[in-house]
């Protein structure tokens, strides 16, 4: 199907490094941005990139066949599905800021947490039906979301282009770590080494709620993963970001002129974009991306009326089982 002269705003994002940049090693960030990071583009003045529009793109390739979802999300690593959830109380699972990622307790006091008691079988319906029909899959959903917005225990949005997490098991356990415990860690490595398991993904869900109006202040910008060049991907991690004190593992990228970014224009508290965060597969040969990385951005709207974002992301683990 033609994907080429879609409607495009035209942006610059943060955090790109400059073409030619290169390292042998890890770039850590210090997040207090006491250290200045090598390589980067300063902050407002990357190159202009132009956003297209993912709705255009997904009519454009949509076949009407029962799995096209499924094939568009594994082609660029994000899709949006209309999705009318049954949570009315999204702040009833939402973690706050200094809970750790391993600790599936839930701060907020309300009653009954709705996140749990709807949202979980709602995605778990999601991802065997839509996302992966046909594999074999185990699926491990927190009981609680991350929120961000005003008012939230997560005011703050991110501004720059990553990834967040890295391209390894090795990375990934390593991200358990420094954003949960130990315990965390280990056990997640004791299920992946297991002979039935082939892979592992990590899924997120991300939505805006409690809002009135469609999205126009920060959508998301989404890196369409088939467009990545495996020699742009820059390790870098995040110091000064966990309560463990631990540095992240993070994916950062080399600016190149042939990725294709996308977004969703005017979101609605009734679709969810998903997004492949992570994925690993243990006979990989380490040549594809299927990360996506992503950033909000200021979409070229008037400013004073438009409703401020309120969103949450749900991020699920998911094991893929050998047949």
């Amino acid at each position: 199907m033609v994907t080429h002269n879609l409607t495009a705003v035209s942006t610059s994002l943060n955090g790109l490094f400059k073409p030619g940049f290169t390292s042998d090693h890890k770039i850590v960030i210090d997040v207090k941005g006491q250290r200045p990071t090598p390589g980067v583009y300063p902050f407002g003045a990357g190159p202009k990139v132009d956003i297209l529009d993912g709705r255009e793109l997904q009519a454009s390739e949509d076949d009407g066949q029962a799995d096209f979802h499924s094939r568009f999300f594994k082609k660029h690593g994000f899709v949006l599905l209309q999705h009318e959830s049954r949570v009315r109380n999204w702040d009833s699972g939402a973690f706050g800021a200094t809970d750790a990622a391993g600790d599936h307790s839930v701060t907020n006091q309300a009653d009954v947490n709705e996140v749990e008691l709807h949202y979980l079988p709602e995605v778990d319906d999601i991802i065997r039906n839509t996302l992966l029909p046909g594999e074999r899959v185990e699926i491990d959903q927190p009981n609680m979301l991350l929120r961000r917005g005003e008012a939230t225990p997560n005011p703050f949005f991110g501004l720059v282009v990553h990834n967040d997490y890295g391209m390894t098991a090795d990375d990934y356990e390593e991200n358990a770590m420094a954003f949960g415990n130990a315990d965390h860690a280990r056990g997640w490595r004791r299920r992946f080494e297991q002979d039935e398991v082939r892979g592992f993904m990590m899924i997120n869900f991300w939505r805006t709620v409690h809002m009135k109006q469609p999205l126009q202040h920060l959508p998301l910008g989404v890196l369409d993963a088939s467009s990545v060049e495996r020699d742009d991907v820059i390790s870098t991690g995040l110091e000064g970001f966990t309560m463990s004190g631990e540095v992240t593992n993070q994916l950062s990228l080399r600016y190149n002129e042939a990725q294709r970014w996308y977004y969703y224009p005017r979101m609605t508290t009734s679709e969810v974009l998903v997004l492949n965060l992570f994925e690993y597969h243990k006979d990989d040969d380490g040549k594809e991306v299927y990360n996506t990385y992503h950033s909000a951005f200021e979409e070229p709207f008037p400013k004073g009326d438009v409703e401020q974002r309120q969103s949450c992301e749900h991020r699920v683990g998911v094991y893929l089982i050998s047949d």
